[in-house]
């Protein structure tokens, strides 16, 4: 058939779309191979602007479920962290569920790397509409297992209701 053809913006639309899907598939291909390769690691180095990136993205998918986006806002240096990744990751993907959990559709949850004194700190916001949520509900499934995570990393935490923000504190990477 001919008829595809002639009708050439369809078919660039529609190879747009593959185009799409497929650094889609491969950027997910890459960050699950990180995250598979993080289960191997036990306790190094490791940076923690990328580990953000990389729970952001796998979060992706959760968030859209509420039509919401998970961003990131790396700090301007590498952030050292001495922690078990697979542990830093599930204690990241427990505070993007806490703030997800209190949003109204389509919200952001906004996550920040920096730091507390000497300490690498993530302070998670929560926002709808350009209007801050509390980003934590302390009774939930969520909250208690963003706390056990917590507790196991020897990281400290500071839920503001009134700066509506999630702060984390990390322990200092010991340097070798």
């Amino acid at each position: 058939g001919g008829r595809a053809l002639s009708n050439p913006d369809k078919v660039v639309r529609a190879v747009g779309r593959i185009d799409a899907q497929v650094s889609r598939g491969a950027a997910l291909l890459a960050n699950l191979n990180r995250f598979a390769h993080s289960l191997d690691r036990t306790q190094e180095q490791t940076d923690l602007n990328q580990e953000v990136q990389q729970t952001a993205f796998l979060c992706q998918r959760l968030a859209r479920q509420g039509r919401h986006q998970v961003q990131v806002q790396p700090g301007d240096q590498a952030l050292p962290v001495g922690l078990k990744p697979l542990w830093l990751q599930m204690a990241l993907f427990a505070a993007v569920e806490c703030c997800l959990d209190q949003l109204p559709e389509a919200g952001t949850v906004t996550i920040r790397t920096g730091r507390q004194g000497e300490r690498p700190s993530l302070e998670f916001i929560a926002e709808a509409e350009q209007e801050a949520v509390a980003p934590f509900a302390t009774g939930t499934a969520s909250w208690g297992q963003l706390v056990q995570m917590l507790d196991r990393l020897g990281a400290s935490i500071e839920a503001s209701d009134t700066e509506r923000r999630l702060l984390i504190v990390l322990p200092l990477a010991e340097v070798a």
